[in-house]
């Protein structure tokens, strides 16, 4: 019998490493998982998940579908599904973001913007609105 061959990668295989200690400056374009634990200067873009160590640094421009960090982040960081900010992380920079999730001690530096809120329209009748029944919530809770 055949074997059949595949192109899927197990997980294991497609994640890309930098380890602790080697620094590296360029582009790195990925359509698998990447884990920083050096330090990295330049533009990564990647479809996966970006996962930066407690003693990783990333300094330039991220896209990537989601991130976690514990390290540090110098620049633009733009994550398209949920961005997890740890304890030790720092971001220093614009950060635009699907959902986040922030541990009590990470550090923001910069701007948040959550992804599509500059799309959002709102007309001033529908603000007024919204601010009336806000506050009549949280009269009725205080009640």
């Amino acid at each position: 019998m055949a074997r059949q061959r595949t192109n899927e990668v197990s997980l294991e295989q497609g994640i890309n490493r930098i380890v602790d200690g080697t620094h590296m400056e360029g582009s790195i374009r990925s359509e698998g998982s990447i884990r920083i634990d050096g330090s990295f200067k330049g533009d990564i873009h990647t479809a996966g998940r970006l996962v930066i160590g407690q003693s990783g640094r990333v300094e330039g421009r991220v896209d990537c579908m989601d991130c976690e960090s514990e390290g540090l982040v110098l620049g633009e960081l733009r994550v398209a599904g949920l961005l997890s900010l740890k304890a030790s992380s720092r971001v220093d920079g614009e950060i635009q973001y699907g959902r986040m999730a922030v541990e009590a001690g990470a550090q923001i530096v910069g701007t948040c913007r959550l992804d599509g809120e500059g799309d959002l329209q709102v007309s001033p009748q529908e603000q007024a609105t919204s601010a009336e029944d806000a506050q009549e919530r949280y009269l009725q809770q205080s009640a």
